[in-house]
């Protein structure tokens, strides 16, 4: 029989009584993962944190495109918020122009370009909280290799120091767990770590 051994343990709490002390206190590097939500569940997250305040979001996106939440934003507004769009999809169409809402970039190829991302559109939109859609192309926890994880803890050391004071409530990183257990979280330089399962089926009464 093969030996193993316990790499790491992580303890989970369902908060669901606990959710609107919960959003109204999210402060910090906060990592939360998923199980591959959409636009729209990401939507329904962001519209309990500051419930009915006035809110500015910097959303930048590897996963999804301008166009796309654009769409999605008409089917799930997002009350008392205004939202902030850096498009890393979409940013190698040389006819797509910068508006008011939205700047066209290409994507980060390492947390080192991510970070000077996140600094230089923090100028451009002033916001409360930003969202990174998502870490999940720099590293995977459930096999990371220390190059990885090296890179991980400079790059969150950095954003807690130069940008968490300028944003001023939070910095909200998305990770897609659906790669496997996650194995190695950084829990040194976070300050919460949450899960977000959404689970879909049909309903019985369709059938």
């Amino acid at each position: 029989m093969e030996e193993v051994s316990v790499v790491q343990v992580n303890y989970w709490k369902e908060m669901r009584k606990e959710i609107n002390k919960t959003f109204e206190s999210l402060h910090g590097l906060v990592l939360l993962t998923h199980n591959s939500i959409e636009f729209s569940d990401l939507i329904d997250f962001l519209k309990n944190i500051h419930r009915n305040q006035e809110t500015t979001i910097l959303y930048i996106s590897l996963i999804n495109s301008y166009n796309h939440i654009k769409q999605t934003l008409q089917t799930h507004p997002l009350p008392s918020k205004k939202l902030y769009v850096v498009d890393c999809v979409s940013g190698f169409l040389l006819e797509l122009q910068d508006s008011v809402h939205c700047v066209y970039r290409k994507p980060p190829s390492n947390l080192e370009e991510m970070k000077n991302l996140i600094m230089k559109n923090i100028q451009w939109s002033n916001p409360n909280i930003v969202v990174v859609d998502s870490i999940s192309q720099f590293i995977n926890f459930t096999t990371p290799t220390d190059e990885e994880l090296q890179s991980l803890y400079i790059f969150l050391k950095s954003i807690k120091e130069d940008a968490l004071g300028i944003t001023r409530d939070a910095i909200i990183l998305l990770y897609d767990d659906r790669m496997g257990s996650m194995k190695k979280l950084p829990t040194m330089f976070t300050d919460v770590i949450m899960k977000l399962e959404v689970i879909k089926e049909k309903p019985e009464w369709k059938d």
